[in-house]
C-alpha cells in the first residue's frame, strides 16, 4: 500500500520538489530558535487575544467595584438623611399649604401649620427630602445645616443665614 505522498506524486498533483518541502517542514525544529521561528501565528495570536481578554475583564471588574462603592456611598448618605430626618422631623399638620419645588423641578406641597410656616419664612426651619418617604419633612435650622454637609441637594426650600436655598436653585443637580 502506498502513502498518501506518493498517490499525489503519481497522479501528479505535486512535484517531486514539493513533496521534498513538505517532508522538511514535518521535522521537528531541532534547536530552540527554530522552535521559536515555527511557532504559528495562529498561537501568536491566540496569546494575543487571551491577554486582551484578560485586560477587558479586569477593566469590568474595576468597573463593577466602583459600581458598589458608589452605590455604598448612596446608601449610606440615605441612611444618615433618615436618621437626621427622623429624629429632628417637625409635625405640625395644619389647614394651609406650604409650596417648594421638589428635586424633579415640581412642585410639591406641605401641609403645615401657622407657626411652622413661619419658622420656614424667617429661616428657623428647612424644607428636606426624606429618604424615607416620597414626601419632603419639616426640620429645624440646625438639623438642616447637617443635612446640608451630607447632601447640599436633599434640602429643597431653607431660607437660611448662609445661603437661601429655594426656587432660586430649583432643578440643580
Amino acid at each position: 500500500m502506498q502513502n498518501l505522498r506518493d498517490k499525489l506524486l503519481k497522479a501528479g498533483l505535486v512535484t517531486e520538489k514539493q513533496a521534498q518541502e513538505a517532508a522538511r517542514e514535518k521535522r521537528p525544529p531541532k534547536n530552540h530558535r527554530e522552535r521559536e521561528a515555527t511557532e504559528s501565528a495562529e498561537e501568536k495570536q491566540r496569546r494575543e487575544a487571551f491577554a486582551a481578554r484578560e485586560a477587558e475583564l479586569a477593566e469590568e471588574r474595576r468597573k463593577e467595584a466602583a459600581k458598589i462603592a458608589e452605590a455604598r456611598m448612596q446608601s449610606e448618605r440615605a441612611r444618615r438623611l433618615r436618621q437626621i430626618v427622623e429624629s429632628n422631623r417637625i409635625d405640625d399638620p395644619g389647614a394651609s399649604m406650604f409650596h417648594y419645588v421638589r428635586r424633579s423641578g415640581k412642585i410639591g406641597r406641605l401641609a403645615l401649620g401657622l407657626e411652622t410656616q413661619k419658622l420656614l419664612e424667617s429661616g428657623g426651619a428647612a424644607v428636606v427630602e426624606d429618604p424615607g418617604s416620597p414626601d419632603c419633612a419639616v426640620v429645624p435650622a440646625e438639623a438642616a445645616k447637617k443635612i446640608y454637609q451630607v447632601d447640599p441637594h436633599a434640602i429643597r426650600f431653607w431660607h437660611g443665614p448662609d445661603k437661601p436655598i429655594g426656587f432660586s436653585d430649583a432643578g440643580e443637580g
